[in-house]
């Protein structure tokens, strides 16, 4: 599951999106009017992609706000992802629940871990392959 962050930077991508291609920063009161969500809860994600230079910043002056650092079809669904969750990975169900018992030593040789892990590979390699700019005209078609 993601964390709420990172669902909610998702949604408001398709204003950074349109903020890089008008040329304007954009606030985080504006995306949380614009797509409903409350601003303390969507300030950490902004914040971390701006650390890990995704967005770039400008706080007070003029035009306050965030934009895209390069092009919205160089940076990916999982560039986004990546850069907010600790990790995208399966974890073992032990890991999950520590109360589990299990004859299975390994769970590397668990079946359903395997499943579950060729899952997220394909997962990942879409979100790869899905560019923001995709995401914001997939929004636009509908």
């Amino acid at each position: 599951m993601l964390r709420l962050s990172t669902r909610l930077i998702l949604i408001a991508s398709n204003c950074l999106v349109q903020g890089y291609n008008e040329k304007i920063k954009i606030t985080a009161p504006y995306i949380s009017e614009k797509c409903n969500m409350n601003p303390r809860a969507l300030m950490p994600a902004l914040r971390r992609l701006t650390q890990v230079g995704i967005l770039r910043s400008q706080t007070g002056g003029k035009e306050p706000g965030f934009i895209l650092s390069r092009d919205p079809s160089e940076i990916s669904l999982f560039d986004i992802i990546y850069s907010l969750e600790d990790d995208m990975n399966m974890m073992s169900c032990r890991e999950v629940n520590t109360t589990i018992t299990c004859d299975i030593k390994d769970c590397k040789d668990c079946s359903i871990y395997k499943i579950i892990n060729i899952g997220m590979s394909r997962l990942k390699d879409d979100l790869k392959n899905t560019s923001l700019m995709q995401h914001y005209q997939f929004g636009l078609d509908k």
